[in-house]
């Protein structure tokens, strides 16, 4: 399957506190991956060195990135790992959930100081997304539709080419008639994603490494 955007990911998260949310990851801006692409690519070679892959990779991402950060003395420093790669991961992550007047939007960041995970929770959040990161930076883009449908099957993840806006748009439509089900039997299908996408003006889009 030939994939001529950058996919993004959907996580679906049963949360103590707001139900059934969804977390949308984008693929890391150029710059931004070129500013961290050492580590990034140490931790996607570190994974994959030690035959987790998208099998076990989206649960110890987060930990391996850490720890290889740690290591070469990056991780907490001043304008660090954490301080710069990890808040730009939060910032550009989004966290939908259903709210009184519909489905609301808020950066992971936010939703972290507002503890609306578990600790449990979020470590499964952040694993996901650190791998999901670190595929779509080194993978090829055939090669990350394959990872991708891995994820899909054993984490009940979801590949979009809907933005935050437009998914928590998605979610607002298919919600309005019918009562929320599973999360795994919400998640959009690439298909109709495509069918929505062929449906729209054609929208200048920059390339994220």
């Amino acid at each position: 399957m030939r994939i001529d955007k950058k996919l993004n990911l959907v996580i679906p998260v049963e949360t103590e506190s707001k139900g059934t949310v969804f977390v949308h990851s984008v693929p890391l801006r150029r710059d931004v991956f070129e500013k961290y692409f050492l580590i990034i690519s140490k931790t996607f070679a570190a994974i994959y060195a030690e035959g987790l892959n998208a099998i076990v990779g989206p649960r110890i991402a987060y930990l391996m990135l850490k720890k290889i950060a740690q290591d070469a003395e990056v991780w907490d420093v001043k304008g660090g790992i954490q301080e710069g790669l990890i808040a730009e991961i939060n910032r550009t992550t989004t966290v939908v959930a259903s709210g009184q007047k519909g489905w609301d939007m808020q950066m992971l960041s936010d939703a972290i100081y507002n503890s609306t995970f578990s600790e449990d929770e979020l470590d499964e959040i952040q694993g996901a997304i650190v791998f999901f990161i670190c595929a779509s930076a080194i993978h090829k883009r055939d090669q990350l539709a394959e990872v991708l449908g891995v994820m899909e099957g054993l984490w009940a993840t979801s590949s979009t080419l809907l933005n935050c806006t437009e998914y928590r748009d998605y979610l607002q439509k298919s919600t309005q008639t019918e009562p929320l089900m599973p999360a795994e039997k919400k998640l959009v299908p690439y298909e109709e994603q495509k069918q929505l996408e062929d449906q729209q003006p054609m929208k200048p889009s920059s390339i994220a490494y």
